[in-house]
C-alpha cells in the first residue's frame, strides 16, 4: 500500500553451541568466534555464542524469525562431516531421539520451545560429526579441516535469504 514502510528482511540468529573444554564439542563456539572476527554479515544477522545453555536458549531464540544452530552432532558419520537439516526434518524422521544435539540437551530445549509455541518459524541445524569430545583436548584435525566449509555454508545460507 502507498505510504507503508518496506518490509524488512526477517531476522536471523546464528547460534553456536558447545563446550570449549570438550575438544570437538567446541565447533559451534569456534564458528561464532570466526564469524564475528573475520566476516561481514548482513545487517539482519546476529551471531551469538550459546555455550552450554540448553533450555536457557529458548528466550534467546524466541525473538528471531530464523535460527541457525551450529553444534557437534553425533550422527555416526566420519569425523568432520557436515550436515544441514531443519528441525522439521528431524521431527518427521524421529531423529530427535537419536541425534545427540549437544551435552546440555539442546534437543530438549527445542522440543520445549515447540511445545510452548516459542520456536522460531525456521530452525536450521548445521551439525558436525565430532571425532573427540574428551576433556581438555584440542580440536581434532578432521573438525578443524571442516571449519572453512562450514563457515562458507553458513555465509551462503544467510546471504541467500
Amino acid at each position: 500500500m502507498p505510504g507503508d514502510a518496506p518490509l524488512s528482511q526477517p531476522s536471523t540468529l546464528i547460534l553456536g553451541v558447545g563446550n570449549p573444554l570438550l575438544a570437538d564439542d567446541a565447533v559451534g563456539i569456534l564458528v561464532v568466534q570466526q564469524l564475528l572476527a573475520h566476516h561481514d554479515l548482513p545487517s539482519h544477522v546476529t551471531v551469538i555464542d550459546g555455550g552450554t545453555e540448553g533450555i536457557g536458549l529458548i528466550p534467546v531464540m524466541e525473538p528471531y524469525h530464523r535460527v541457525i544452530l551450529v553444534d557437534a552432532v553425533m550422527m555416526g558419520l566420519p569425523a568432520g562431516t557436515i550436515r544441514r537439516f531443519t528441525w522439521q526434518e528431524v521431527r518427521l524422521t524421529g531423529h530427535e531421539q537419536t541425534l545427540s544435539l549437544h551435552q546440555s540437551d539442546l534437543t530438549g530445549a527445542l522440543l520445549l520451545a515447540e511445545t510452548l509455541n516459542s520456536l522460531p518459524a525456521e530452525v536450521v541445524i548445521y551439525g558436525v560429526q565430532p571425532q573427540n569430545t574428551g576433556w581438555d583436548q584440542p580440536l581434532s584435525q578432521a573438525v578443524e579441516r571442516a571449519l572453512p566449509a562450514l563457515i562458507d555454508a553458513l555465509l551462503k545460507e544467510v546471504r541467500s535469504n
